[in-house]
């Protein structure tokens, strides 16, 4: 269709386009990722447009024109900007960034739309940013055909607490005595506690982190995300 319907979105990424506009690029709840062209957006401060066009505000937006860059057509407010900070802020850019490089464009995937604003809420509330991270890294995985079988080896044994794994990335969970010798190994009962979420167990949200960045690093062929870098580093400087 060469025009569309308000939908619920999000800004991920947004960049200058000649002298007034911008090319933004949105994450919808019907369409997935789509690139639009806001024109005459830059420059003007009484422009409502520009004002709505930010990272972590909600909106709806429709757009028209019948090329791969669409025509920004309507926008409004659909909720108040969720307002984030520090850490809190930084986790967020790299939700956007995970968006970015491992979806494409006119691919929907309203599940994690949804956790995804979900996932803005709970950092703009201040729970553990890490946490939610890791929430989000698992059920993108899992939509992208990457999931991990945290309670069954690659042989399809189900895993045993007392019993120590290897891991091998896009394999999963391997018998300590057949795992490779450079491989990192996990106790049984900390992956059977990151397959029910719970992150209360010491060692949990360190495995997940792990196993999630291996499989990660594997969709993005050795590309940096800029966001985790910086991450890492403020994480590294406020401890």
């Amino acid at each position: 269709m060469a025009d569309s319907e308000l939908t619920a979105a999000f800004v991920l990424h947004s960049r200058p386009f000649k002298e007034t506009s911008l090319i933004v690029e949105l994450f919808t709840e019907e369409n997935g990722r789509v690139n639009v062209l806001a024109k005459g957006v830059r420059g003007n401060r009484k422009n409502s447009y520009r004002a709505l066009l930010q990272p972590f505000q909600p909106i709806k937006v429709s757009w028209l024109g019948r090329s791969e860059l669409k025509t920004l057509k309507q926008i409004e407010a659909d909720g108040f900007s969720h307002r984030l900070s520090g850490i809190a802020s930084l986790s967020a850019l790299y939700l956007n960034e995970l968006l970015l490089r491992l979806f494409i464009q006119w691919d929907p995937h309203p599940d994690i739309f949804h956790l995804y604003k979900t996932s803005l809420q709970h950092l703009q509330l201040g729970d553990k940013p890490s946490l939610i991270l890791r929430e989000f890294e698992l059920e993108l995985l899992d939509v992208l055909g990457y999931a991990v079988d945290w309670q069954h080896d690659i042989y399809g044994d189900a895993i045993e607490e007392n019993m120590t794994y290897g891991f091998i990335a896009e394999q999963g969970f391997i018998p300590q005595l057949q795992a490779p010798s450079e491989t990192w190994l996990a106790e049984g009962n900390i992956i059977l506690a990151v397959a029910d979420h719970q992150w209360h167990v010491n060692g949990a949200p360190a495995l997940a982190r792990k196993v999630c960045r291996l499989n990660i690093d594997q969709l993005l062929n050795g590309k940096e995300l800029n966001s985790r870098k910086l991450l890492q580093q403020t994480l590294a400087m406020q401890s």
